[in-house]
């Protein structure tokens, strides 16, 4: 099939329905719910005689998102398998609509037992899953799911280091996926567009907490990482929560499509229900790696070292146990500070006696 370089690119803002912890038959309704409600805007975006969508991008935890502090047992129970009943659904609408489609959802592998993941991935409009992504980072002060890092020798023994920043190849271009926070680890949009991607979906759930400057943050971010990778970046957010601990209107919204420079071409003003489209050219990406441009002369070489010598988040660190809670992250976590605090990298802060 020839390469089409010039399509719509449509983003969903969705109301997310918490999922039942009680009852697994509200639980299969609930995220059936979650799931028609997105089909819904997914026929919109692609219909009226005059939508050229070919990607369309919706947001994390809209599917089978929960939030609130729950034990591992319960995580895992709420979360599914992919492939399974319900990514049949999205599969079919793929097909029907003739669509590249980016969805998010919490899954449990048998490979597995008693851990779950942050799943994202992408069907295409074969209805087949393309590529799938284990969310990398933020699981060290949210959610106990288990990231590839955790798990990192028999995760690439099983599905290959280049699954760790999956990029699907198709004739609507190179399309990779980053995860919610994971947008605030730039390595993340650095090594999927190093594996050759030209547009992120970026698909997330980012709260309204304005006490840390979050809103304003993740639009920087955004910007940041589409100018520094040369990629077009499509970010969907959650809307509205509904029936959750987390408040109705606590995400702040703001669904956007970023150019490859980083300007913001589309974008919804704030949180609720909507939808947005915007036009992307392959070629002028293409072009514009033809000319000096970051990801060309970056120093790999000079930073791997540095990389190397830093204490980080360590490989394997979950692989012989599941993470039973977030206090068992937060402890490695805790523990890195102390050793960069030790090692010079970091000052302690004062604390209220003013040591």
């Amino acid at each position: 099939m020839p390469d089409i370089i010039n399509y719509e690119v449509a983003c969903l803002q969705t109301i997310t329905r918490q999922v039942s912890l009680t009852d697994d038959e509200q639980l299969d309704r609930d995220i059936r719910a979650n799931i028609a409600r997105i089909c819904e805007l997914i026929d919109y975006v692609t219909s009226f005689g005059n939508s050229d969508v070919k990607l369309v991008v919706t947001p994390e935890y809209a599917v089978n998102g929960n939030f609130r502090v729950i034990n591992l047992d319960a995580w895992c129970r709420i979360a599914t398998t992919v492939p399974g009943p319900y990514t049949d659904i999205f599969a079919e609408k793929a097909k029907a609509r003739k669509i590249y489609l980016a969805v998010n959802m919490l899954e449990v592998h048998p490979d597995f037992p008693r851990r779950f993941f942050n799943c994202s991935m992408l069907f295409g409009p074969n209805g087949k899953i393309l590529i799938k992504h284990w969310k990398n980072n933020n699981n060290c002060w949210v959610f106990p799911y288990t990231t590839p890092a955790d798990i990192y020798t028999e995760f690439v023994a099983k599905f290959g280091r280049e699954n760790l920043f999956p990029v699907a190849k198709t004739e609507i271009g190179n399309i990779g996926l980053i995860t919610c926070g994971e947008l605030g680890f730039p390595e993340n949009a650095r090594c999927t567009a190093m594996n050759g991607a030209e547009v992120l979906c970026h698909l997330t759930s980012e709260p309204n907490n304005m006490s840390h400057g979050d809103s304003r943050n993740w639009k920087g971010l955004r910007t940041a990482r589409a100018y520094e990778n040369k990629c077009y970046l499509a970010a969907a957010n959650i809307g509205l929560y509904e029936g959750g601990l987390r408040g109705l209107h606590d995400s702040h919204g703001d669904s956007a499509i970023h150019y490859f420079d980083g300007s913001i071409t589309n974008e919804i003003q704030g949180p609720g229900e909507a939808t947005i489209k915007c036009r992307i050219n392959l070629n002028d990406l293409r072009l514009s790696k033809t000319r000096p441009f970051h990801p060309t002369s970056i120093r790999a070489q000079l930073y791997a070292k540095e990389y190397a010598s830093w204490p980080s988040w360590p490989n394997d660190g979950f692989a012989e146990k599941p993470i039973e809670s977030i206090e068992d992250t937060r402890a490695i976590f805790r523990a890195l500070v102390k050793e960069r605090q030790a090692r010079g990298i970091d000052r302690a802060p004062i604390d209220f006696n003013g040591h």
